[in-house]
């Protein structure tokens, strides 16, 4: 029996429990730092630019991150990412302004560049080609079952706390430092066999841009997250500006979302193995062209709830047939490399989408002189920008070749 193998047959839990931990802290991220941002004063154009900081920030050196995890191994920067998260994330647990909490994701985002690239090396060294979509489809599905779990205890449990609104969110932030405390201990379980003729040169950070079908993907994966990430700061804005939910209300939208998310991705990752990552991720991300019309006209937290099922698919089964699709275009020795150009490019264009999508509220507010009637029409627009992009994906998104690994 193989190292790997033997590996395998003992040590899959860490796979799951490490997912878990870091589904935890990235779904808080999206559900309720934006909103604790805005509790604390933030305006429109600090709220893109907050969503533009941590896009950026996770992703500006993930490339080299990407690259030297693929040629020392990843432990290490599991460990160091997870460090640099978890200390980031206590620190901004006890900000006072959107000042602070927008430093603080920028340092949080900066530990998530390490530690990114280094898990989707990990699970690229763990499993082989044609089981990856169902291997990750399995612990993501898992992971966010114990996000839901997570955020269905704190709303039972945030009503009967008896302090104020903001230091309910407070809570939460610093749970989401505990489990990246966690991670850095788990990191050292991780498979990490490195043997010196494997070892790659960390130079030529950005060789996969030589390859054409990667590069084509970037093009046209590119192309639509910009559009997708216009709307990323109106939607914390309509849940606290416009419904005005509670701590408890947003852990009911949130564990919405994370349902959906668990059961599409559990049930769905075998499916990526067999109809292929390229028609996966198409149907996976149409589905978000439905949420920026349900935000536009929502009044009550509930009315949210159908987005976040929707979205809930396309982040389960969508987002998980992008990253396999990734993963097997780079094969396992060089996946941290393609994932931290992924990444770069990915944070480059979402920076620039979300602050521009900032300032385009902006305007709109200072237009209509209404900050709800401004989100609906720009939701709106969004939307259509997201319809016609989905044309660009189907026509020209290549398939994956075969990858060695």
């Amino acid at each position: 029996m193989t190292e790997k193998a033997d590996y395998k047959n003992n040590h899959r839990s860490v796979y799951y429990i490490f997912q878990m931990l870091l589904s935890f802290s990235q779904n808080l991220a999206y559900q309720y730092i934006p909103l604790y941002i805005k509790k604390l004063g933030a305006d429109e154009v600090q709220m893109g630019l907050m969503t533009a900081v941590q896009n950026v920030f996770s992703t500006f050196f993930s490339p080299f991150w990407g690259r030297v995890s693929d040629a020392k191994g990843r432990r290490l920067f599991l460990m160091m990412g997870s460090a640099v998260a978890a200390a980031s994330a206590g620190t901004m647990s006890v900000a006072q302004n959107p000042q602070e909490v927008i430093f603080s994701v920028a340092v949080n985002a900066v530990g998530l560049s390490m530690l990114v690239p280094a898990w989707q090396g990990a699970i690229a060294d763990y499993t082989d080609r044609g089981e990856r979509g169902g291997f990750m489809g399995r612990i993501i599905g898992v992971s966010y079952a114990y996000t839901t779990i997570t955020f269905v205890i704190y709303s039972f449990l945030a009503p009967q706390l008896n302090i104020e609104e903001i230091e309910q969110y407070r809570i939460i932030v610093a749970v989401s430092a505990v489990n990246f405390g966690v991670m850095v201990v788990i990191s050292w379980l991780i498979f990490d066999h490195r043997a010196p003729k494997e070892q790659q040169s960390i130079r030529q950070i950005f060789a996969p841009i030589r390859d054409a079908t990667y590069r084509r993907f970037l093009l046209v994966i590119l192309f639509w997250w910009f559009w997708m990430s216009l709307a990323w700061s109106y939607f914390p804005t309509v849940i606290s500006e416009v419904i005005d939910a509670s701590v408890y209300e947003v852990a009911w939208i949130a564990i919405a979302g994370t349902v959906s998310q668990g059961i599409a991705s559990f049930k769905m990752g075998g499916l990526i193995d067999r109809v292929g990552e390229r028609r996966s991720i198409i149907i996976g991300f149409v589905t978000f062209t439905i949420v920026p019309l349900n935000f536009a006209f929502a009044t009550e937290w509930w009315h949210l709830l159908p987005a976040q099922i929707i979205a809930g698919i396309g982040i389960g089964f969508g987002f998980t047939a992008l990253q396999t699709y990734i993963l097997n275009i780079a094969g396992s020795e060089r996946a941290g490399n393609y994932q931290g150009v992924y990444n770069l490019l990915w944070g480059i264009v979402t920076f620039v989408g979300s602050y521009i999508g900032g300032w385009m509220l902006k305007l709109l507010v200072d237009l209509y002189s209404s900050l709800p009637r401004a989100l609906t029409v720009v939701l709106l627009g969004v939307a259509l920008l997201r319809f016609f992009s989905n044309f660009i994906m189907y026509f020209f998104l290549p398939e994956t070749p075969e990858a060695i690994d």
